[in-house]
């Protein structure tokens, strides 16, 4: 929903006090290019919620129990502690919103736990800036950037925790004639908190929770403009069990499958619950064949598919999401994940 200059908000042609745009959830609308008769909602801190990493996508984004990987530090933080090599990552999406690029580094340290930082970049491209008669005369370029640095540890084996902090950032740039125009810029601080606990014969299920995105409003004019951060309530758990192996074929060389499910809500603010479903069948390592549904609300519903090859410290995984009941004119959003651990 837009708010058009009638309200008494001053548009981009005056070059007003600069509202932050609406940055809608995983494609929730196609690019758009705003005219000088209209502004966005103030929604700038929902970049937040934005999926990083193809294994989790591809299994529906259930990423609560997501463990031994640096992206688990965008769902949560607890998952970094059972990672047993350091890790630099990079992920990119193109969401219909514009193109994503999240670049991690972990480390873990025997008897230290996991150290390390992610950066998050979302790139909305260049909004045309008019005059009084429609003609572009400057261009705004609207980005959001996160800053990670996140830390977990392993407790007796079985009890990993772990917390990230958060410094969240907006900023729309000018470019051409910006005369009048006041660019805009927001800054603010977040924590996640997570646990992830293991039960059964080799750790065979592991259930999580998390919360994230706790903290201050993202504030770029004043109060009344200030965004309250997408705080959420994660709860998930993911289980790993042996297929049947062939004749002949020895334990180590099984199959294997694990399927994974989520419940999102909303912390400390009114909402409906959002649930996800994945599995992931593969053997060991080498490769690994995904798949997963998202149940949730604003037409977003929708399966994804994808799949992860390994080899030796490389990894490479891809994902794709199918969007059902949206009127996006935008193509579905493709996830891309590259790895190397050392």
């Amino acid at each position: 929903m837009r708010q058009r200059t009638s309200d008494g908000r001053a548009d981009w042609r005056t070059g007003g006090p600069v509202v932050p745009l609406a940055l809608l959830l995983l494609s929730a609308c196609p690019p758009v290019r705003l005219s000088a008769q209209e502004l966005p909602t103030n929604a700038g801190a929902l970049f937040l919620l934005f999926p990083v990493g193809a294994q989790a996508v591809a299994m529906g984004q259930t990423a609560a129990a997501l463990d031994g990987r640096g992206e688990a530090a965008f769902w949560n933080p607890a998952g970094l502690a059972t990672m047993e090599r350091s890790e630099v990552a990079l992920n990119t999406a193109s969401l219909a919103a514009g193109p994503t690029h999240a670049l991690t580094a972990y480390f873990p340290s025997r008897g230290l736990g996991v150290l390390g930082a992610a950066v998050y970049l979302v790139d909305y491209g260049n909004l045309e800036r008019t005059d009084s008669a429609s003609v572009t005369i400057g261009r705004i370029a609207p980005r959001n950037i996160e800053f990670l640095v996140s830390y977990a540890t392993a407790l007796a084996g079985t009890v990993a925790l772990g917390v990230n902090y958060k410094l969240v950032e907006f900023v729309v740039d000018c470019s051409g004639d910006c005369s009048n125009f006041l660019g805009g810029h927001g800054v603010t601080h977040a924590l996640d908190v997570g646990g992830q606990v293991t039960v059964g014969a080799a750790g065979a299920l592991r259930l999580a929770v998390v919360v994230r995105n706790v903290g201050f409003k993202l504030q770029v004019n004043n109060r009344d403009q200030a965004d309250p951060l997408p705080s959420r309530l994660l709860v998930g758990a993911a289980y790993r069990m042996a297929l049947p192996a062939a004749v002949g074929v020895s334990g180590a060389d099984r199959l294997d499958l694990k399927v994974a499910a989520d419940v999102d809500s909303p912390w400390g603010s009114d909402g409906e619950s959002e649930m996800r479903v994945g599995i992931d069948v593969g053997y060991q390592r080498l490769l690994r064949v995904r798949g997963g549904y998202a149940f949730v609300r604003d037409g977003l519903s929708g399966p994804s598919v994808g799949m992860g090859v390994t080899s030796g410290s490389v990894g490479v995984d891809l994902a794709r999401t199918f969007l059902t009941g949206s009127e996006l004119s935008a193509s579905n959003p493709t996830f891309f994940s590259f790895r190397v651990s050392f």
